[in-house]
């Protein structure tokens, strides 16, 4: 089903456009040069779908079209919920973008674009918002179906430095039975002369044209990881000044700090996420405690990441290899750790 705003591309010929009207079969599109053209539905693709748009955004409002009033609700007694399913569908990752375009004309405009990339199997409700200092200006809320996208805004350059930021919220949900995903809520940043130099805009697979892209559900997830080590930290701190009479005694200044890389240790659901984000999550943990492992000059740190199935551990030294050639590392104690641990030290 086309609606009009949809941005689609012909499937026999080259380009696209986007739909100003639906006649039965027949869909209108309007291409690059102004240009109506009548394309069978079939012969289309949708690349962009039009969103619900509750709040006011920077283009010409649509004109105002009768609403049909909602079909009664059935009474509560002959309401159905499908409870079949076990929503054991293997593909549980999520993938969030957000993409900004740019469009340069000879007279000197700049016309940035802003889109949501919904690249995973869930579809997500999303609110979008701009923010100045502690208030949050709505642009555009709506639902966005897998392995799509749409266009959330258009920020003119001089309106560019009066952002300072924008407020992504999203929900994850499949239609049946499915395994919940926790809500992301991230505030990107707007670096200014980052979006106006055309050397950060890269070709990429969402997209025809070059753009910058954030990868919205990689940042939250490592903020996330820090919160959760701050907390593990926080907590530790507190339970020896509460437990002080049974403290262990202090380890000598060489002996090793020991980091724990098991899930457990991250998140208090590790059921809700797959095997590739708890090793992103696990392998997140080990690079931001190694970093401060060398700012703080330490000789030797332990990582324990368990016996398991030994990716961990592969991809742990293969890391060491590649990027801190400088660091040394052997098996840590077999008495205290068998094969789950890895001792890092200088060389």
């Amino acid at each position: 089903m086309y609606l009009k705003g949809d941005r689609v591309k012909f499937l026999d010929a080259v380009g696209g456009g986007v739909v100003t009207r639906v006649e039965r079969n027949i869909v209108y599109v309007e291409n690059e040069d102004g240009f109506e053209i009548p394309v069978q539905a079939s012969k289309l693709l949708k690349v962009e779908q039009q969103a619900f748009r509750p709040f006011a955004v920077s283009e010409e409002p649509a004109p105002a079209t009768p609403v049909a009033p909602p079909p009664p609700v059935d009474p509560v007694g002959q309401r159905h919920i499908d409870l079949t399913g076990d929503g054991e569908n293997p593909d549980t990752a999520v993938n969030i973008l957000l993409a900004w375009t740019v469009d340069r004309k000879k007279s000197g405009e700049v016309t940035y674009r802003v889109y949501l990339i919904n690249d995973c199997s869930y579809h997500v409700m999303y609110v979008a918002a701009a923010v100045k200092g502690n208030i949050h200006h709505g642009i555009q809320a709506g639902t966005l179906e897998n392995d799509s996208l749409v266009r959330l805004a258009n920020i003119q350059g001089t309106e560019l430095k009066n952002i300072d930021g924008w407020q992504l919220d999203i929900l994850f949900f499949r239609q049946g039975a499915f395994l919940p995903r926790k809500p992301l809520s991230y505030r990107l940043a707007i670096d200014e002369f980052y979006l106006t130099d055309e050397a950060n805009y890269r070709n990429n697979e969402y997209m025809d044209e070059k753009a910058v892209i954030y990868n919205v559900s990689e940042e939250f997830l490592t903020i996330e990881i820090e919160k959760a080590a701050q907390k593990t930290s926080k907590e530790e701190r507190r339970k020896q000044q509460i437990d002080l009479p049974l403290k262990p005694p202090a380890k000598k200044p060489e002996d090793p700090e020991e980091v724990d890389l098991h899930i457990e240790q991250l998140t208090d659901h590790p059921e809700q996420f797959s095997a590739g984000e708890i090793l992103e999550m696990q392998l997140t943990r080990f690079r931001i405690a190694l970093e401060g492992a060398l700012l703080n000059k330490q000789k030797r740190i332990i990582f324990i990441h368990g016996a398991g199935n030994g990716r961990l551990r592969l991809d742990i030294r293969r890391t060491l290899e590649r990027e801190y050639p400088q660091l040394r590392y052997q098996d840590a104690s077999f008495k205290e750790y068998g094969f789950g641990a890895t001792l890092v030290s200088k060389a």
